[in-house]
């Protein structure tokens, strides 16, 4: 029990640390693990014990982590992308997004069957209730913290004709990002976490929405499904301001003409408190489910 009560108090008080492309994820789990009962926290602390030496490496070569750091949930949840090249887990790499034709205006049950985010988080999260092997049960943690990560990245919901914006090019003032996908991915999320480079981002980004937390509609977030969850992502990315596409008479979202889209500051000034709320969102609602699943 000690051991467990020392792993509950480093997954409550660690600072995470990332890349940026790895912050939103992070916040994610941390935000939802935060916010669960304690007798819930301690059966991801014990899921969490069963990590292998192998995962463990992983996860830490994957966060730029020494040999041997503890895990964390918010690390955990970037496990999905640590596998990414195991030839094992290569069944899963269509999970992490959910493509539709262009002149689809709404996600439906049978927008997708299998193989993608919507159907990854029924999957595991029944997995993670119903399994009664621990292996299984700690996959299915890890992957269900990413995939609510991904579902709320609205790039993830969208075009497979350009990879989900990672081939619309775009500049934008004082940004390294240089595609879209990337921009929400990372750098859209600490356009103004950047201004003050005293304080670590993790942690100006996770008080920031766990005092937002308090004020959330948190019962009526949790109570929606995937698909209202994935037709969020999609209203976003098919919104003209989103600079994405341009939707036609017939309600096609079509590629925008110009090669390179030159996004304003005001882009970033608009959207970021947006992509903060998706965030949000994503926690709460895996908050839901893993209060239920666990």
């Amino acid at each position: 029990m000690f051991k467990i009560c020392l792993v509950i108090l480093l997954l409550i008080t660690s600072n995470a640390s990332y890349a940026l492309g790895k912050l939103g994820h992070q916040v994610v789990c941390q935000l939802a693990f935060n916010n669960l009962p304690i007798d819930k926290q301690q059966k991801v602390a014990q899921l969490l014990a069963t990590l292998s030496k192998k995962d463990i490496e992983q996860i830490n070569r994957y966060n730029y982590q020494k040999k041997g750091t503890v895990i964390t949930y918010a690390k955990a949840c970037t496990w999905a992308d640590a596998i990414k090249k195991e030839p094992e887990y290569d069944q899963y790499k269509s999970w992490h997004y959910l493509n539709l034709p262009r002149s689809d205006s709404k996600v439906t049950a049978s927008t997708c069957e299998e193989n993608c985010i919507s159907r990854a988080i029924e999957i595991h999260n029944r997995q993670l209730i119903n399994s009664e092997n621990n292996r299984e049960k700690l996959e299915a943690l890890m992957f269900l913290g990413h995939w609510l990560g991904d579902i709320h990245q609205p790039l993830h919901v969208s075009y497979a004709d350009d990879y989900g914006g990672n081939r619309r090019a775009i500049t934008i003032p004082q940004d390294k990002c240089n595609n879209l996908h990337w921009l929400w991915d990372s750098c859209l999320l600490v356009a103004k976490l950047a201004e003050n480079k005293q304080v670590d981002k993790y942690l100006q980004l996770m008080s920031k929405l766990s005092n937002q937390w308090q004020s959330a509609p948190i019962q009526q977030w949790q109570s929606q499904n995937t698909l209202t969850w994935a037709n969020e992502s999609l209203t976003l990315i098919r919104t003209a301001s989103f600079k994405y596409c341009k939707i036609n008479e017939q309600g096609k979202c079509k590629k925008l003409s110009a090669k390179v889209i030159h996004l304003p500051k005001s882009y970033l000034i608009h959207y970021q408190p947006i992509l903060e709320q998706r965030i949000l969102q994503a926690a709460v609602r895996l908050n839901g489910l893993l209060a239920t699943a666990l």
